[in-house]
């Protein structure tokens, strides 16, 4: 088995504590001085991120999309989870595939990072703002201030059609 590293970030930075097994980790805190309760609750604070990250398990529902088929599928509440390999994809790619995904139908900033940070890295809303302002030909920002919400624009489906989806079905026919 391999190692479990715990990383806790501070105020002054980064603390990476390394064992064998659960139970290293508990001895090495200790004999950092950290109190049982405080290792109690960081591992609390652990188990709860844990479990409100795991995503429903996809069903095969169909895709309401034929040419998204094996590369997006949807849990059973319909939300959408990219079922390929996300380790090469840029943030960019990944929200298109999203905003493809949801379309027509805007969604808004909260969602779509809830989205990403599912199906891709836990990132800030900031970064996927960020990205949404370099994707300006593909994007559509509809609503008012503090209320936007986002969609794919002609060009942004022509992009995931006939440039994405191609690539990544490409590399699934390859593994």
């Amino acid at each position: 088995m391999g190692k479990f590293r715990l990383t806790i970030k501070t105020n002054f930075g980064e603390i990476s504590v390394e064992g064998d097994s659960p139970t290293d980790l508990r001895n090495t805190l200790l004999s950092m001085g950290i109190s049982e309760e405080s290792i109690n609750n960081v591992l609390e604070i652990v188990k709860q991120k844990l479990e409100t990250r795991i995503l429903p398990s996809p069903v095969s529902v169909a895709p309401s999309k034929p040419e998204q088929a094996g590369v997006i599928e949807y849990t059973s509440d319909g939300t959408p989870h990219i079922a390929v390999s996300t380790d090469d994809l840029s943030a960019k790619e990944v929200i298109g595939l999203l905003l493809y995904a949801k379309g027509p139908n805007p969604t808004s900033m909260n969602e779509l990072t809830k989205l990403v940070r599912d199906n891709w890295k836990g990132i800030e809303i900031t970064t996927v703002s960020a990205n949404l302002s370099q994707m300006k030909a593909y994007v559509i920002k509809e609503g008012t201030r503090g209320s936007y919400s986002y969609k794919l624009s002609g060009s942004g489906k022509n992009w995931v059609e006939n440039e994405l989806l191609p690539k990544l079905k490409m590399k699934t026919k390859m593994t």
